[in-house]
């Protein structure tokens, strides 16, 4: 009988083809990339095992790396072909807004064809969709991002008026409102003449210190 499990040869061989002429080290297996109007986080795995993590402002994300060994990228790859997407599709719309994250996800495994999806933070997935998104997240836990050695206290929670201190320009910023879903947050900047909206999850990816709390 045939395994159901791909050999992760079969990667070495399909970038070995001709044809191809694709690095290992370029090859993408997995992309998970979320945007806003103003942030990223992206999650790739490599055909050599590479992940990569980048995350933070557009332009400016912080960018982090980690590598895995022939074994554990030979099971991130069987447990990936394990799921059948082949019923699968993007979700309807649900929320949206300058600041709820709008994902990708594209998925090409060895001697497959490429496979992209995309969908808002808050769409609801399929059940299958949302394992391969699991996946992906516990690869990018394999990166240490680095930041600001400060970090948001454990019990923080955001509330109108207080300053945070913003990762990589240290520019400082104050809540001023929330949106009316209560998921997103409104930031003024105090340091430079910019607004955004960032989604409540996510505050302590962009921000690192809190300066002063409250009004």
């Amino acid at each position: 009988m045939k395994s159901r499990f791909l050999d992760i040869s079969a990667v070495a061989l399909m970038l070995a083809a001709p044809c191809a002429a694709v690095d290992d080290r370029s090859f993408e297996i997995v992309r998970y990339d979320c945007l806003t109007d103003t942030t990223r986080h992206e999650i790739t795995l490599f055909g050599n095992g590479t992940v990569r993590v980048r995350d933070g402002l557009i332009k400016h994300e912080w960018m982090g790396l980690a590598e895995m060994g022939p074994d554990e990228l030979q099971g991130f790859v069987n447990r990936l072909s394990e799921e059948d997407l082949t019923q699968s599709a993007s979700p309807e719309k649900g929320v949206e807004g300058n600041w709820v994250e709008r994902c990708e996800l594209r998925l090409q495994l060895p001697g497959k064809g490429l496979k992209t999806f995309r969908f808002g933070h808050y769409d609801p997935l399929g059940l299958t969709l949302s394992r391969v998104v699991r996946i992906a997240l516990e690869l990018g836990e394999k990166v240490q991002v680095v930041k600001d050695a400060d970090a948001l206290p454990a019990d923080y929670v955001p509330e109108v008026g207080d300053v945070l201190k913003r990762v990589g320009d240290g520019a400082r910023f104050r809540i001023v409102a929330f949106t009316s879903d209560k998921k997103g947050i409104e930031f003024q900047g105090i340091d430079v003449p910019l607004a955004m909206y960032i989604p409540k999850d996510q505050v302590r990816q962009q921000f690192t210190i809190l300066v002063s709390k409250g009004w």
